[in-house]
């Protein structure tokens, strides 16, 4: 079952049209559908293919003897190695004597998590250079696909590689979590009858990723899933947390430390911030910050106003909040009362502001402003007696000096606007139109799940309030 990835797909579907041969890098956090989306690619265009996957932690000779049997297996024994290979070298001109046999018709070379086979001091990624630049880039029909979790290393060794393969990726393809379209319709392809709240709910817990998904049993309730997954000692999410970040970077105990910093505060932390509450440098904190960006777990919005620029990084991975917030301090029958919990819906509050976030651009499309050149931010102001703060506020760079100022609120039915309320978002507007100097169009637009009560207070105040299944369809 292949759900979504039309962008993705669309993207290596162009490949086969080029009259050249093309070096293709996909990465992404694990789990997301790296694999499948290239096997799908193979497969619905009836391509020539080769897949060979690296062996976390074999030895270099391992990772060879692996390689060259998928070679001779592929080639139905007529490529064979003359002994048993030791080097890479030879390994890839065993390669290149199979995709001589092949013809000329375009071919997939698929090298699935490639960090796994470049072993220490192994040779591989010299032989791997020389592959693609003397043997590869004299033919038209190869399509050449590496692909691998460790996000560090795809983005450093290879696309980043300031040696033999310096300029030589013609595509690059960073995969992301679903959406909540994209994950309603994966729930609905395993007949999940599930609530658009409850495949909300279910996000807010598990993020988009595919195999956090994909292992959902439909029979059971969302929560009954998420406390097999997250809590029992059989479910896959136990230990994912700290195996993830191994997995993905090197040096994983410094992403691991602003992970769990960053789960801790919804609003976030400046650069400098981060280094200070872990005690290091900024250096440090720069490399991580931009390798978990690439990666998806967090994001990094511009305080408004403000002539550096300075940027705040949150933490918009769903599962690292739900970890830290949850899992790493409770046990099964502690979350089986939690769950329920005013507690949990406050938290849930907060965790639906984020999925806000994740989703700007479906908002903008409901909106109708898709197209037009927008920037969000977080602004606050510390007044003498009391602060306000807008948590997301998305400015339009048309020159229109349009503002809105979008509210997410969570709530099991319809939200109503209460006299309080109403007061507190007039000083918002208030406060932030002295300190701006009057020089922008305000909008206040929401975001629910069941819509704003039509009262007083909406009809002054809201100019648009987008229903949740909005985003969702």
């Amino acid at each position: 079952m292949f759900i979504a990835r039309e962008e993705e797909l669309s993207e290596l579907e162009s490949l086969i049209m080029k009259k050249s041969s093309t070096f293709t890098v996909v990465y992404g956090r694990r789990r997301v559908g790296k694999t499948e989306t290239v096997r799908h690619f193979i497969q619905k265009n009836n391509l020539l293919s080769l897949e060979v996957t690296g062996v976390y932690g074999a030895t270099k000779l391992t990772q060879i003897n692996a390689f060259v049997r998928k070679i001779e297996r592929a080639s139905r024994g007529k490529v064979l190695a003359n002994g048993k290979l030791k080097e890479w070298q030879d390994t890839f001109f065993l390669l290149e004597d199979y995709i001589d046999s092949l013809g000329s018709e375009k071919k997939v070379i698929f090298l699935d998590e490639l960090p796994w086979l470049d072993t220490h001091r192994s040779g591989f990624l010299s032989a791997f250079s020389e592959f693609w630049n003397d043997f590869c880039t004299r033919r038209d029909d190869i399509i050449l696909i590496v692909c691998g979790s460790a996000t560090s290393y795809m983005i450093n060794e290879i696309v980043k590689n300031k040696k033999t393969l310096h300029n030589r990726v013609t595509h690059k393809l960073n995969m992301y979590p679903f959406n909540l379209r994209a994950t309603k319709k994966l729930l609905e392809a395993k007949n999940c009858r599930y609530s658009d709240k409850s495949i909300v709910d279910t996000y807010i817990v598990l993020g988009g990723v595919a195999k956090y998904i994909n292992d959902m049993d439909c029979s059971k309730h969302q929560l009954e899933n998420i406390s097999y997954q997250c809590f029992s000692k059989n479910g896959l999410l136990v230990t994912e947390y700290q195996e993830l970040y191994e997995s993905l970077f090197k040096n994983s105990q410094w992403h691991y430390k602003v992970m769990n910093l960053l789960s801790s505060k919804w609003s976030g932390y400046i650069q400098k911030d981060i280094a200070k509450e872990l005690n290091t440098s900024a250096s440090v904190v720069k490399i991580v910050l931009e390798e978990l960006e690439l990666s998806g777990f967090i994001t990094s919005v511009t305080k408004f106003g403000q002539k550096t620029r300075e940027k705040i990084y949150r933490a918009t991975d769903s599962f690292s909040y739900f970890y830290n917030k949850w899992m790493k301090k409770h046990s099964n029958i502690e979350w089986q009362s939690i769950a329920l919990s005013q507690q949990y819906k406050i938290w849930s509050g907060f965790a639906f502001e984020n999925i806000c976030h994740i989703h700007t651009d479906e908002i903008k499309k409901v909106l109708g402003v898709l197209g037009v050149n927008t920037q969000t931010h977080y602004w606050s102001h510390k007044g003498e007696e009391k602060g306000t703060q807008i948590d997301m506020l998305l400015e339009y760079i048309d020159g229109s000096k349009n503002i809105d100022i979008i509210e997410c609120k969570y709530h099991d039915d319809e939200f109503t606007i209460s006299k309080k309320y109403y007061y507190e978002l007039k000083n918002k507007i208030s406060v932030f139109n002295e300190e701006t100097k009057y020089r922008y169009n305000i909008r206040i637009i929401f975001v629910t799940m069941f819509g704003v009560a039509k009262n007083e207070y909406y009809n002054e105040l809201v100019y648009k309030d987008i229903l949740m299944k909005e985003v969702m369809h």
